[in-house]
């Protein structure tokens, strides 16, 4: 759009209430002068537009770039099965546009990383039926979904099954299990190992920067009350074992050599 009907006096997109705006789509990227309405009674705020648009504005104040609800959610979908990145879905979208030179489209992927987090909290949130307009707030473990393995008591697990515990380990403690009839296997702490080993891919450059959207709520535990955990938990060495070993191997079928190990 040219301004042929610009005067020269004050500011062009004030004056006219038109802007540019970069729109992401499923089909590709876009960019489509916007304007915004000005009739007595509208919305003053340009992203409360975008939003009844169904478009997913990049920031709040002057919003430059919008995300259609339609890519976002095919990028969640995308991330799920297809395992695809951000980085690579962005880069289809821009092959989209321009197949043949994709530099040409403009570069939005900080703000497909910003926007996608920010629609996936909303999307879970919706889920578990913390919408908007309701004064109720999730609280730690309102996002996570229900167990039915989990021990729950009164559900899969016995009431009184504290105080049936509480007696295997006394009756443990003197060596006295035979009057003991409650399947104590049922509650007994057991400790299991395991190792992820895609956990250094949370591992941030720059984690004071991070912002907590759901913290606690989910499957993670508030990481105020988990880093004051860590710091006063002291950390126990394991002791090693340094002794020689004897073992002997077959060299061949009739030579049996004998090997120690310092």
């Amino acid at each position: 759009m040219e301004n042929v009907f610009w005067s020269g006096e004050g500011d062009y997109e004030t004056q006219l209430g038109v802007s540019n705006v970069v729109i992401v789509h499923s089909t590709g990227v876009y960019s489509h002068h916007v304007s915004w309405r000005q009739c007595p009674g509208a919305e003053k705020d340009r992203h409360l537009h975008l939003l009844k648009a169904k478009l997913f504005p990049a920031s709040i104040t002057r919003p430059q770039s919008a995300f259609t609800f339609d890519v976002l959610d095919n990028f969640l979908i995308d991330a799920l099965e297809c395992k695809t990145s951000a980085m690579s879905f962005y880069q289809k979208l821009r092959r989209f546009t321009n197949n043949a030179f994709p530099d040409k489209i403009p570069d939005r992927y900080r703000e497909l990383m910003r926007v996608s987090r920010i629609w996936r909290d909303l999307v879970n949130r919706k889920r578990f039926g913390f919408e908007h307009e309701t004064d109720r707030s999730p609280r730690p473990g309102d996002l996570a979904l229900y167990c039915p393995a989990c021990p729950q008591p009164g559900i899969n697990l016995p009431v009184s099954w504290k105080d049936s515990y509480d007696e295997y380990v006394e009756l443990l403690s003197i060596g006295n299990l035979a009057n003991f009839s409650y399947v104590s296997w049922l509650v007994m702490q057991r400790y299991v190992v395991d190792g992820n080993f895609t956990a250094q891919h949370m591992k941030m450059k720059t984690p004071d920067d991070d912002v907590l959207l759901a913290d606690g709520m989910g499957y993670m535990v508030t990481e105020g009350p988990y880093q004051t955990h860590v710091a006063e938990s002291a950390e126990e060495k394991e002791v090693s074992c340094d002794f020689p070993l004897r073992f002997s191997l077959p060299i061949s079928s009739n030579i049996i050599s004998e090997i120690i190990l310092q």
